[in-house]
């Protein structure tokens, strides 16, 4: 008996019988609080191996124990402080540690994570996360001051910090507190320290080519100047326009490759280096005065918001996207499109469809007949473009004549229609398209069809549908969640 429970294998502990690095890379997946608990309950062949762990995660909002109020505190800090201090950076160094507190008090913050940072960076971590949130919603209480000296690491490649001020400690330029960081979030951090744009950040990270900033909840502080030899990625977001404009924006960028802008436009762009630049993703939001001078009488003199020298300034990319703001700058201040050779792959609106049916209409003509490379055209939400309703004045509607010109002596190969419903309306419009492309090959539709049947329906009122390309073929997705 006791022989055939031996023999079975479902008895026995398979998971247990892995290697130490397999068995971390599982833990890894885990919070640390449950790594640690998961290795106190199961067998001794766990209880060391929290220890080895590549991945930490310490999150305080986590705290089992709510009702224990600063108790519990207490214990998260010196759990996480048991973790840290009892590693070796020798035997076993952390690759990667987040750190996400919402419920320690200044004075715990000021004391405790320095020590943290500064035993992670010894421990050669490539990525750190420090963010702070706070129930509140008090910027006083969710904000921690942050130096740059903290930060000074040989290993550091990746790193994202919210909700801080990164200064120096003198307010001084920093000198290059780690030369491997190449990839940096910040996520609403005041980081200007009366000096301007990122000049302190890329002292301090002189080799950083990603930078993300995202602007938030009155966190503005990116005065709009941007230089950086060597920068290939910027990505610059911001939620609102309660600050207003920006004087003016520059991107000294020669380097550069991918662009990703959203702000409210600024009053003038200049020194734009973008010779490298590949894709560029727009979303820019005129202010009500910025949309009523667009007709301003010339003897007015300088006029601010024209974005039409940023247009020129990314005209050579090769990937481009236009949010239904951006439609609406580009329309009000934007002047006549310039010519966009090399761009082979072009998106117009949004998954949240918004913006003028009208100025849609009118710039889709000009877009294909500036480019005249194009291979790719995406539209998102061709159903609010062409609904019934928009069409004030006969004026208005010359400007469909216009597309389908554009459409029939345009290159696109490939038509893709995000938020496909299959209205009347729509179908009318897929039947101009697919009758007017010439050289179209193939139009992706993404629908939001609930079963079987509908994607059906969609399919057959597609393929039904008379094509000026004999090689096109139609393809209909599920839109994922």
């Amino acid at each position: 008996m006791e022989s055939n429970k031996k023999a079975n294998p479902s008895s026995r502990d398979l998971i247990s019988t892995l290697p130490d690095d397999v068995l971390c890379i599982i833990l890894s997946f885990l919070t640390t609080k449950e790594a640690a608990l998961l290795t106190q309950v199961l067998s001794k062949r766990w209880s060391n191996l929290l220890h080895l762990v590549p991945i930490l995660d310490f999150d305080d909002s986590l705290l089992l124990n709510r009702k224990m109020g600063r108790g519990q505190t207490k214990v998260f800090m010196e759990f996480v402080e048991s973790v840290l201090f009892a590693r070796d950076k020798n035997s076993s160094p952390v690759r990667k540690a987040s750190f996400k507190l919402s419920h320690l008090d200044l004075h715990e913050r000021f004391v405790r994570v320095p020590l943290w940072v500064n035993k992670v960076m010894d421990l050669g971590a490539s990525e750190l996360c420090l963010t702070f949130g706070g129930e509140s919603g008090d910027l006083k209480y969710v904000s921690f001051v942050l130096l740059y000296c903290d930060l000074e690491s040989k290993a550091l490649v990746n790193l994202r910090i919210g909700r801080v001020y990164l200064i120096h400690h003198d307010g001084t330029f920093p000198d290059a507190v780690s030369q491997t960081l190449t990839t940096l979030f910040l996520d609403s951090v005041e980081f200007t320290y009366f000096k301007p744009g990122f000049e302190a950040i890329l002292s301090a990270f002189p080799n950083l080519q990603n930078l993300r900033v995202h602007e938030s909840n009155k966190w503005y502080y990116w005065d709009g100047s941007v230089s950086s030899p060597t920068l290939k990625r910027f990505v610059y977001r911001r939620d609102d326009d309660t600050s207003g404009p920006k004087p003016c924006v520059t991107f000294d960028t020669p380097g550069l490759v991918c662009l990703e802008y959203s702000d409210v436009v600024a009053d003038k762009y200049e020194n734009l280096r973008l010779d490298s630049l590949v894709e560029a993703r727009l979303d820019l939001l005129l202010t009500a005065g910025q949309i009523m001078r667009k007709n301003a009488q010339d003897n007015v003199g300088f006029v601010p918001g024209d974005v039409s020298t940023l247009f020129k300034g990314i005209r050579h990319v090769k990937i481009l996207s236009l949010s239904p703001d951006a439609l609406d700058t580009l329309y009000y201040r934007g002047g006549e499109i310039p010519v966009f050779n090399n761009l082979i792959s072009l998106s117009l609106g949004s998954d949240r469809p918004h913006g003028s049916p009208y100025i849609f209409k009118k710039l889709l003509p000009s877009f294909l007949l500036k480019a005249p490379n194009l291979q790719t055209l995406i539209i998102k939400g061709l159903g609010h473009y062409v609904k019934k309703g928009w069409e004030v004045g006969w004026h208005l509607r010359l400007s469909l004549d216009d597309m389908y010109d554009a459409l029939s002596s345009s290159g696109v190969k490939v038509l893709q229609i995000n938020g496909y419903e299959g209205t009347g309306e729509e179908v009318s419009h897929m039947e101009r398209f697919l009758g007017t492309l010439p050289h179209l090959e193939m139009v992706r539709v993404t629908h939001k069809g609930v079963d079987d049947g509908e994607r059906r329906r969609l399919v057959n009122d597609l393929l039904c549908l008379p094509r000026a390309s004999p090689k096109c073929k139609v393809q209909v997705m599920k839109e994922s969640a």
